[in-house]
């Protein structure tokens, strides 16, 4: 809080030419208060440290960037970005004020840049440490901002770091509870699936992700799958995801767990308690005709931040024919319960179903928003059956989204009572719309028509005999 009293005050000496510069600058930006202009200039510290950064864990770094909570927002490699581009609007930022004492990954996504699929890995920042005295870091319950600290676990903010600021202590403390901002980095999602197997694989144990080997029968074709996802049960990490097309985000985007492992999804759902699911009515949904089709190009789309802002301006060219329709659907959607992996932090079980068979171990990634499943003698020999309808019927059952409900209207009798009668269907106003139609012409038809039909007639009889 010092700090940022210091930097509001250091824009308060800026001399009369630079004020008005950096006025009419950040007035661009749609950026017109005090608290505003000092987080341009704290941000702006930032970057040294981006340009300067030699980790090899760092070379495929595509974007890196900033958001703050005042609408701030600062990237390198530097670029222009749309008008309406609002960095506390973004899933990216969202997700870690959410949960803002862990590390938060995406669900692989296509850039907006062109660059290829791509995933996010976000932190929360935090406001400056205060500084607090003794008698108030005394007492049983978790400490406030500014004690001193051994675990994250024992901070109110439920984050325990060691400041590097000038004039502090060497002692670890506990953060301030208020999120002043959100980092952020972009790796190409083939490099990030790359380094994580890499963690993971193991050439000494015979039994490490990706690695094949006999089955306990005797006969080939056991492996060791390994998936991490997160804490709505979306897949983040999945070897399919490497040869899928860039422009067919359906296939590796919101991708969820039981599509994937259908009977372990189902176990950890109703056997361990581990998925706890939810369901709600969309009575706005957007239902399809046909089934959807990845892109085979980028053409119709905005490519560049001049582009979308015209796209916006112009509303773009004529949409081509849509298949999609209005209707209810069903929402469903899945969420952690950490407490069900026990004081061991490991969930075990075993599956043998009408897809896959194996042993199965989960546990949480200390400190993100992912879990990290193994299967070991994982086999879906079952499931390359062409006539397995019960695999697919179980991956189906298990899965999260959105499900239209057949003959969903608002007065359909399937239930003991109608959901008008309970309360759910949406208040129906009547609107008066203007009725136009075309009417048929009142004219006789000609003679001479009369007469064509005739010939044509008599002209198709003799034909026939």
């Amino acid at each position: 809080m010092e700090r940022r009293k210091k930097e509001i005050n250091r824009v308060r000496g800026v001399g009369r030419d630079k004020q008005w510069q950096d006025k009419e600058r950040i007035k661009g930006r749609g950026l017109n208060k005090l608290s505003d202009r000092a987080d341009v200039l704290i941000t702006s510290q930032i970057e040294e440290v981006w340009r300067n950064r030699n980790s090899p864990l760092l070379k495929e770094v595509k974007w890196t960037y900033i958001g703050c909570r005042s609408g701030v927002f600062r990237t390198y490699p530097g670029h222009r970005s749309s008008r309406a581009y609002d960095p506390t609007k973004r899933p990216w930022y969202k997700r870690v004020i959410k949960n803002p004492d862990r590390t938060s990954m995406s669900m692989a996504y296509m850039d907006a840049a062109g660059v290829g699929k791509i995933i996010s890995i976000s932190q929360a920042v935090y406001e400056g440490m205060p500084n607090v005295s003794k008698e108030e870091c005394q007492g049983s319950g978790k400490k406030p901002p500014g004690c001193e600290c051994h675990s994250s676990k024992g901070c109110q903010s439920g984050y325990c770091y060691k400041s590097l600021a000038p004039g502090y202590t060497t002692n670890t403390r506990c953060s301030s509870v208020k999120v002043e901002a959100v980092t952020s980095l972009d790796l190409l999602y083939t490099d990030f699936h790359q380094k994580i197997y890499d963690i993971m694989q193991d050439p000494d144990v015979s039994y490490s992700c990706g690695q094949h080997y006999n089955c306990p029968s005797g006969e080939p074709g056991c492996q060791t799958r390994c998936y991490l996802f997160d804490v709505s049960g979306n897949v983040i990490t999945d070897p399919v995801f490497l040869n899928v097309s860039d422009l067919n985000t359906a296939a590796y985007n919101g991708v969820a767990l039981g599509t994937r492992e259908g009977e372990i999804m189902h176990e950890l759902i109703y056997k361990h308690n581990f998925f706890v699911r939810k369901e709600q009515i969309d009575f706005q949904g957007t239902c399809s005709i046909t089934k959807p089709a990845p892109r085979v190009s980028l053409e119709g789309l905005p490519k560049n931040p001049e582009e979308s802002d015209n796209f916006l301006r112009t509303k773009g060219p004529i949409p081509s024919f849509s298949s999609k329709f209005s209707c209810i659907q069903d929402i469903v959607v899945y969420s952690v319960n950490e407490s069900a992996l026990g004081p061991n932090g490991l969930l075990v079980g075993n599956v043998s179903g009408p897809c896959k068979s194996g042993y199965y171990y989960i546990t949480a990634l200390p400190k993100t928003n992912l879990y990290l499943l193994v299967i070991e003698n994982w086999r879906n020999i079952k499931e390359s059956s062409m006539f397995n309808f019960n695999c697919k019927i179980t991956n189906r059952v298990a899965a999260t989204g959105a499900f239209r409900i057949i003959n969903g209207t608002c007065a359909h009798t399937d239930d003991t009572v109608p959901m008008k009668d309970r309360g759910k269907c949406p208040k129906v106003e009547e609107i008066k719309m203007p009725c136009m139609y075309t009417a048929a012409s009142d004219h006789p038809p000609s003679l001479l028509l009369l007469l064509l039909l005739l010939l044509g007639v008599i002209f198709i009889s003799v034909g026939y005999i």
